[in-house]
């Protein structure tokens, strides 16, 4: 009789030692789907800011690039100005004082030129880094939805095998 209740004793703690290894097993494959989403989600992160930051890059560069249009045109615009200063008669004046106000017309329409599109790409980066940034929150959600299905699939299997 002893000999039959420490075989039973022996085979329940058997039973209740590999549960408790299947539980622990489930548990683990549950961290590693955590750790796997974690490591996911970092890495679309650094993605979207990466295209942040090459989108802000882009939009200062064209931003340098209209400041820089802007003041060559306005120098072309002060040029034609100082002509008129140097002018030694009147009709040479009146003729330079109409070079320079075309000249700054110009160099007007330049400038508002050069601006509207820096703003466009100003914009466009914008808009870029918005997408980039809602694809990475896109694929975060679904990495750690990932996860909590493989940690739900854990507990179930652990219930099944109490």
């Amino acid at each position: 009789m002893k000999k039959l209740i420490a075989v039973i004793a022996s085979t329940l703690l058997a039973t209740t030692a590999f549960q408790h290894a299947a539980v622990a097993a489930d548990a683990s494959d549950a961290q590693k789907a955590q750790m796997k989403a974690n490591s996911e989600k970092m890495e679309e992160q650094a993605t979207a800011n990466k295209k942040k930051a090459e989108a802000r890059s882009d939009a200062a560069k064209a931003q340098a690039s209209a400041d820089e249009d802007k003041a060559s045109a306005q120098a072309d615009a002060d040029k034609k100005a100082a002509k008129g200063a140097k002018a030694t008669t009147a009709a040479e004046a009146s003729g330079a004082r109409n070079d320079a106000a075309n000249a700054q017309s110009k160099a007007n329409k330049k400038m508002h030129d050069a601006q509207a599109k820096a703003d466009r790409k100003k914009q466009d980066a914008a808009h870029d880094a918005n997408v980039a940034q809602a694809k990475a929150d896109e694929n975060k959600v679904e990495a750690q939805n990932d996860a909590n299905k493989k940690a739900a699939e854990a507990k179930v299997d652990a219930a099944k095998k109490q």
